[in-house]
């Protein structure tokens, strides 16, 4: 999962210089295709701004080689998200997969470019449900707009079905019964105590089917479904980073959607309090203690007045921040020695002590690309 703490580390790597690779990716069809042709190309876009800058050849491409060894790694281009983000030192190579889409952009600096991860700590990082239930299981990923069904394939969905494939269990279900019915069969009604160590033995399938791929997303997990068989489960599972409030409901109720807007308020309560305390305060505050003019924010975060920085994602700016004049110089595209605004007020900001947000635009606190809270 991304942090707050992951995006520091990044801001604090060592090296110089450092690359920065976004791209959109897509999930499913013909043009998942394109995902590694377009990271190549990227990839080689990154190679001449390299030798622009007076890297031999030989040094480009030990520079990029971790880079283009994923290019041969088929496996994981076939699980992708909406986007990628992947940062590049001389002895760093790290990627990230994005659950929304990222800008196609090659970025080098003597910093990353690390405004495409924020919406992650904001309002877009994803988390995962699962929804237990004995007719129907489900695993989703969600975030706050969006849900997607990523149910493992061997999972057993329903413990009738399970029960079929388990002649041991349906014996030891069987057990003590007299009707004489040698159906396999167990409802909602057919979950009581006599029967629970059926239902335990099912749930522990289920965690070994859903356990891998939790643990790779290393998203928060939100567990939905009856008390009864959330408690069971919880005695299964083991090393996986859930909460402690669940979705107190029989998820046979609802549909994806629901579930997903049901997990959002969780979500919103543990992780964005912060957030939405100080949009509230944006809001209600004396014009004097907030700005939405770059000129302004960028020079107050850099001398640590920003509280809160509200960014509109996607939102791009470049130029340079004069640290003598405390002016900030705009250019329509970048040349020697700019850099992208937006993310570099993002990396002062959280040097400073500031609260960073990259929110989807209709979220921000008014219609601009930027707005900031002061402290003072």
């Amino acid at each position: 999962m991304v942090t707050e703490k992951t995006i520091k580390q990044l801001i604090d790597k060592n090296g110089e210089p450092k690359i920065t690779i976004t791209l959109p990716t897509h999930k499913v069809g013909s043009d998942r295709q394109q995902n590694p042709i377009r990271f190549k190309n990227l990839l080689a876009k990154a190679g001449e701004a390299l030798t622009a800058k007076g890297l031999k050849d030989h040094n480009v491409d030990d520079f990029l080689k971790p880079a283009k060894a994923l290019l041969g790694e088929s496996l994981y281009w076939s699980e992708m998200g909406h986007g990628m983000a992947i940062y590049i030192t001389a002895d760093h190579f790290e990627v990230f997969k994005l659950p929304y889409e990222a800008d196609e952009m090659v970025y080098i600096q003597d910093h990353f470019l690390v405004t495409p991860l924020l919406p992650m700590v904001s309002t877009a990082g994803s988390f995962v449900i699962l929804a237990i239930s004995l007719e129907r299981t489900r695993l989703l990923r969600c975030t706050r707009s969006a849900v997607e069904d990523i149910t493992p394939e061997d999972i057993p969905a329903a413990i009738n079905d399970w029960l079929e494939e388990k002649p041991e269990q349906q014996i030891q279900f069987h057990t003590g019964s007299n009707d004489g019915d040698s159906a396999v069969y167990f409802g909602h009604g057919n979950t009581g105590e006599e029967h629970k160590e059926i239902v335990e033995e099912y749930l522990k399938d289920v965690h070994k089917s859903v356990a891998p791929v939790i643990k790779k997303l290393r998203d928060p997990l939100i567990l939905s479904g009856l008390q009864k068989n959330v408690g069971l489960y919880r005695k299964t599972e083991q090393h996986i980073r859930k909460l402690d409030q669940i979705i107190d409901h029989n998820p046979d109720d609802l549909s994806d959607a629901q579930l997903r807007d049901k997990g959002w308020e969780i979500i919103r309560e543990h992780f964005l309090n912060n957030l939405y305390d100080s949009l509230e305060k944006y809001r209600n505050s004396a014009s004097d203690r907030v700005s939405n003019d770059p000129s302004e924010i960028i020079p107050a975060a850099v001398m640590g007045k920003a509280g809160a920085i509200f960014i509109a994602k996607n939102a791009i700016k470049w130029g340079k921040y004069d640290e003598e004049t405390h002016k900030v110089l705009y250019r329509n595209k970048p040349g020697d020695g700019d850099v992208e605004l937006m993310n570099w007020l993002s990396i002062k900001g959280l040097e400073t002590g500031s609260n960073v947000y990259v929110l989807p635009r209709q979220d921000m606190p008014v219609s601009a690309d930027v707005a900031a809270l002061f402290r003072y």
